[in-house]
């Protein structure tokens, strides 16, 4: 009888250390993979760092040559802040932040944009009659800021804070008309294409063409694509040489003929135009 309660408790205390063991592992493996994650933050940082405090821009070597850190981590931490907006490419292998990354810090870039543009978004609102936009890309979505709606009965109406696909809207294709090919590539790859109407276009050669048209003219117009029966015309709003954002005129196709068309698009180029001047950094 004795021999067996020894037995017992021998069996107990190992399957007892057995048991911590276990703890233990799962601890040391959580441990490593919380210090992993913190290493490839750490490392993206660090790359900013090197890069903000620059005097201009870097290549890659250069980057590689100060962090002391593979080449191959540093080109892939680069293209993952490309697609984010925080890093630009010049060329090839040369790279400088962003506004996006100095607007993170310093506060809310959608107050400021809405004090400044409200005055000639109001000018522009009673020279026209029509519906005023102002809008900043969210991920794929095209995000309103304020909406100034047209006195006609007939109008579009949409409620500030609310979204629109960026490819279908003249907004969300004049502030993505500077991406390059590259990162147009990449937006659209996250993008759910779905037709709004009969109009919408999907197909990714056409939306190619549409953008590179839009990066030639300075401004976009689309008809009918994301309303029946509505027309919009878009430009960017630049911060620097970046677009940060875009506005845009909402109006009714048959208020829309080819005259009208183009004094609409001379009188949003000439407000987006005032509106960048505004933002331009005090020197």
């Amino acid at each position: 009888m004795e021999w067996c309660i020894q037995y017992i408790g021998t069996y107990l205390r190992l399957q007892a250390a057995i048991d911590w063991l276990y703890v233990l592992f799962f601890r040391m493996s959580f441990s490593m993979l919380i210090t992993k994650e913190i290493t490839s933050l750490g490392k993206a940082f660090l790359v900013l760092e090197v890069l903000a405090t620059a005097d201009g821009s870097l290549t890659l070597l250069e980057m590689v040559h100060e962090l002391g850190l593979p080449k191959p981590t540093v080109h892939r931490i680069l293209q993952e802040l490309l697609e984010l907006g925080y890093v630009s490419r010049l060329e090839k292998g040369v790279y400088q932040i962003t506004p996006k990354l100095r607007r993170l810090a310093s506060g809310s870039l959608e107050d400021r944009l809405k004090e400044l543009a409200a005055p000639l978004l109001r000018e522009l609102h009673e020279q026209t009659g029509e519906t005023v936009n102002l809008g900043v890309l969210r991920g794929t979505q095209v995000r309103y800021l304020s909406v100034l709606e047209s006195t006609h009965p007939l109008r579009r109406i949409v409620e500030p804070s609310s979204t629109d696909p960026f490819y279908s809207t003249s907004l969300g294709r004049a502030i993505t008309s500077q991406l390059t090919d590259e990162a147009w590539d990449t937006l659209i790859a996250r993008t759910r294409l779905v037709a709004r109407t009969r109009e919408t276009i999907i197909d990714l050669k056409q939306l190619r063409k549409i953008h590179e048209q839009t990066q030639a003219d300075g401004y976009s117009v689309e008809q009918d694509q994301n309303d029946v029966g509505v027309t919009c015309i878009g430009a960017p709003l630049y911060e620097g040489t970046q677009i940060v954002a875009a506005i845009s005129l909402s109006v009714p196709t048959a208020r829309a003929d080819a005259k009208a068309l183009q004094q609409f698009i001379k009188a949003v180029v000439r407000t987006a135009r005032q509106i960048s001047q505004q933002l331009q950094p005090q020197t």
